[in-house]
């Protein structure tokens, strides 16, 4: 991983990575660029309250995790998911070592904010993603860019946490040896995506 992470800054407004002042797509923008993630078959209010929600449920496992939490200002909607990842943490053994951590790739130029990098008892080092639906499969392609920051990303197992609203959780794994298969097919999102832009900066200039 580049060790110049002080200079990639995020604006939470815009969801927008910069790099030295020279903005990078990120890992789920890319995806949804081409097609790969689509929320389109979602109403938009449910997608607003879903999105809401992962935003609350990240932030309260965070603190969580960093023992910042004041279980009296949660929120009693979101509280059964916390209580989930809580249950997560207590029966697997896992231990976090990096959290909401933001990085880049220095060679394919894109970023992203990780949920988390860890260890499991049963397997080992891992990259871990937590959701508050049902894990799809691109979330492979989505840990495979994350596991990418880092030297040796195939030793990582990589994680899916879905947390539910009874206070279950479910977890979906996708394992090492699948890596360079699933980084490949986000490196050819990513360039697919940058050739669609290049189309279409072409034909704007073409129609003006």
């Amino acid at each position: 991983m580049p060790d110049d992470l002080d200079s990639l800054k995020f604006d939470e407004a815009t969801h927008t990575y910069t790099l030295n002042g020279q903005a990078l797509p990120n890992v789920t923008g890319v995806l949804q660029a081409v097609g790969i993630v689509d929320f389109s078959h979602i109403p938009p209010r449910t997608r607003r309250w879903a999105l809401e929600r992962g935003r609350m449920v990240h932030l309260y496992t965070q603190y969580d995790d960093q023992a910042q939490l004041d279980d009296s200002c949660v929120d009693p909607h979101i509280a059964p998911y916390l209580a989930a990842w809580r249950k997560f943490r207590a029966e697997t053994g896992f231990a976090a070592d990096l959290i909401e951590h933001r990085g880049y790739h220095e060679q394919h130029g894109y970023a992203g904010t990780l949920d988390r990098r860890g260890t499991l008892p049963k397997l080992g080092r891992v990259m871990l993603d937590i959701k508050t639906n049902q894990a799809e499969e691109w979330v492979r392609l989505q840990l495979a860019a994350y596991s990418a920051f880092f030297p040796d990303p195939a030793t990582y197992t990589r994680v899916c946490v879905e947390l539910k609203g009874d206070e279950t959780y479910r977890l979906a794994a996708f394992p090492g040896k699948e890596y360079r298969r699933d980084f490949q097919d986000f490196i050819g999102a990513l360039s697919t995506m940058r050739w669609l832009r290049t189309m279409k900066r072409i034909k704007e200039r073409t129609a003006a």
